[in-house]
Protein backbone atom coordinates (compact mmCIF):
# COMPACT_ATOMS: atom_id res chain seq x y z
CA UNK A 1 0.00 0.00 0.00
CA UNK A 2 0.92 3.54 -0.92
CA UNK A 3 1.93 6.20 1.59
CA UNK A 4 -0.78 7.95 -0.01
CA UNK A 5 -2.97 5.43 0.45
CA UNK A 6 -2.08 4.67 4.02
CA UNK A 7 -2.03 8.46 5.31
CA UNK A 8 -5.89 8.48 4.00
CA UNK A 9 -6.94 5.29 5.48
CA UNK A 10 -5.48 6.51 8.81
CA UNK A 11 -7.50 9.88 8.46
CA UNK A 12 -10.39 8.00 7.97
CA UNK A 13 -9.95 5.91 10.98
CA UNK A 14 -8.71 8.43 13.43
CA UNK A 15 -12.15 10.13 12.00
CA UNK A 16 -14.15 7.28 12.92
CA UNK A 17 -12.70 7.58 16.28
CA UNK A 18 -13.16 10.64 17.05
CA UNK A 19 -17.15 10.36 15.66
CA UNK A 20 -16.86 7.22 17.82
CA UNK A 21 -16.29 8.37 21.14
CA UNK A 22 -18.10 11.75 20.74
CA UNK A 23 -21.47 10.17 19.97
CA UNK A 24 -20.77 7.43 22.85
CA UNK A 25 -23.89 7.95 25.11
CA UNK A 26 -21.84 5.67 27.86
CA UNK A 27 -18.62 7.97 27.49
CA UNK A 28 -20.58 11.15 27.09
CA UNK A 29 -22.43 10.20 30.84
CA UNK A 30 -18.48 9.74 32.34
CA UNK A 31 -17.50 12.60 30.75
CA UNK A 32 -14.46 10.91 28.61
CA UNK A 33 -12.65 13.25 26.16
CA UNK A 34 -10.25 11.93 23.52
CA UNK A 35 -7.04 13.98 24.15
CA UNK A 36 -4.33 12.87 21.98
CA UNK A 37 -4.74 9.86 19.09
CA UNK A 38 -1.22 8.16 17.75
CA UNK A 39 -1.42 4.70 15.90
CA UNK A 40 -1.42 2.07 18.59
CA UNK A 41 -1.86 4.83 21.42
CA UNK A 42 -4.19 6.81 23.35
CA UNK A 43 -4.68 9.19 25.82
CA UNK A 44 -8.37 10.05 26.81
CA UNK A 45 -9.11 12.47 30.18
CA UNK A 46 -12.31 12.44 32.59
CA UNK A 47 -13.10 14.25 35.99
CA UNK A 48 -13.34 12.69 38.65
CA UNK A 49 -16.67 14.01 38.99
CA UNK A 50 -19.06 14.08 42.17
CA UNK A 51 -21.20 11.56 40.29
CA UNK A 52 -18.85 9.08 39.64
CA UNK A 53 -17.45 8.90 43.36
CA UNK A 54 -17.82 6.47 46.14
CA UNK A 55 -18.95 6.86 49.62
CA UNK A 56 -15.57 8.05 50.49
CA UNK A 57 -15.88 10.88 47.98
CA UNK A 58 -13.50 9.04 45.61
CA UNK A 59 -13.57 7.82 42.32
CA UNK A 60 -15.43 4.67 42.00
CA UNK A 61 -13.59 1.83 41.06
CA UNK A 62 -15.90 1.28 38.26
CA UNK A 63 -15.33 4.62 36.60
CA UNK A 64 -11.75 3.82 36.56
CA UNK A 65 -12.27 0.62 34.77
CA UNK A 66 -14.60 2.09 32.06
CA UNK A 67 -11.62 4.60 31.61
CA UNK A 68 -9.57 2.34 31.29
CA UNK A 69 -11.49 -0.19 29.01
CA UNK A 70 -12.30 2.75 26.95
CA UNK A 71 -8.62 4.12 26.10
CA UNK A 72 -7.61 0.46 25.46
CA UNK A 73 -10.64 0.41 23.45
CA UNK A 74 -9.91 3.54 21.60
CA UNK A 75 -6.27 2.67 21.02
CA UNK A 76 -7.29 -0.62 19.34
CA UNK A 77 -9.61 1.81 17.21
CA UNK A 78 -6.76 3.47 16.45
CA UNK A 79 -4.89 0.56 14.07
CA UNK A 80 -8.10 -0.09 12.33
CA UNK A 81 -9.37 -2.74 14.60
CA UNK A 82 -12.96 -2.72 15.94
CA UNK A 83 -13.13 -4.89 19.23
CA UNK A 84 -14.76 -6.31 22.19
CA UNK A 85 -13.29 -6.74 25.66
CA UNK A 86 -12.92 -10.00 26.74
CA UNK A 87 -10.85 -9.68 29.78
CA UNK A 88 -9.47 -6.92 31.96
CA UNK A 89 -7.68 -7.09 34.83
CA UNK A 90 -7.19 -3.82 36.80
CA UNK A 91 -4.89 -2.87 39.80
CA UNK A 92 -5.89 0.12 41.86
CA UNK A 93 -3.09 1.69 43.09
CA UNK A 94 -3.93 5.27 44.74
CA UNK A 95 -7.14 7.26 45.31
CA UNK A 96 -8.58 9.68 42.98
CA UNK A 97 -10.37 12.66 45.18
CA UNK A 98 -13.28 14.21 43.78
CA UNK A 99 -13.03 16.79 41.32
CA UNK A 100 -9.26 15.04 40.22
CA UNK A 101 -8.45 15.41 36.47
CA UNK A 102 -7.65 11.91 34.79
CA UNK A 103 -5.59 11.23 32.14
CA UNK A 104 -5.75 7.45 30.65
CA UNK A 105 -2.96 6.24 28.31
CA UNK A 106 -3.43 3.36 26.64
CA UNK A 107 -0.74 1.16 23.99
CA UNK A 108 -0.43 -1.76 21.98
CA UNK A 109 1.15 -4.81 23.69
CA UNK A 110 0.06 -7.48 21.07
CA UNK A 111 -1.94 -6.50 17.86
CA UNK A 112 -2.99 -9.96 16.28
CA UNK A 113 -5.34 -10.91 13.61
CA UNK A 114 -7.87 -12.27 15.51
CA UNK A 115 -6.49 -10.36 19.25
CA UNK A 116 -5.11 -7.89 20.73
CA UNK A 117 -3.92 -6.98 23.99
CA UNK A 118 -3.81 -3.56 25.58
CA UNK A 119 -1.98 -1.92 28.76
CA UNK A 120 -3.23 1.74 30.76
CA UNK A 121 -2.16 3.93 33.12
CA UNK A 122 -4.32 6.50 34.84
CA UNK A 123 -2.64 9.39 35.94
CA UNK A 124 -3.89 12.08 38.32
CA UNK A 125 -3.21 15.80 37.71
CA UNK A 126 0.30 15.45 39.39
CA UNK A 127 1.41 12.20 37.00
CA UNK A 128 1.17 9.62 40.12
CA UNK A 129 -0.13 6.68 38.72
CA UNK A 130 -3.56 6.13 40.43
CA UNK A 131 -4.47 2.56 38.35
CA UNK A 132 -2.81 0.22 35.93
CA UNK A 133 -4.87 -2.08 33.62
CA UNK A 134 -4.48 -4.64 30.74
CA UNK A 135 -7.27 -6.03 28.39
CA UNK A 136 -7.55 -8.77 26.04
CA UNK A 137 -9.45 -7.86 22.91
CA UNK A 138 -11.43 -9.30 20.22
CA UNK A 139 -11.55 -8.18 16.81
CA UNK A 140 -14.82 -8.07 15.13
CA UNK A 141 -13.89 -5.82 12.09
CA UNK A 142 -12.22 -2.68 10.70
CA UNK A 143 -13.14 0.64 11.36
CA UNK A 144 -12.07 1.37 7.74
CA UNK A 145 -12.18 -1.24 4.77
CA UNK A 146 -9.86 -1.30 2.23
CA UNK A 147 -10.81 0.18 -0.86
CA UNK A 148 -10.64 -2.42 -3.83
CA UNK A 149 -8.60 -1.68 -6.69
Amino acid sequence: MGEEKEAEINEKVLAHLHNFYHENPYVKLLGIQVERVEQGRVTLSMEAAGELSNFYHIAHGGALMSLADTAMGATCLSVNKKVVTQSMNTHFIKAAAEGTRLWATGHILHNGRKTLVCETEIRDEDGAILCKATANFFVIGLCVEEARQ
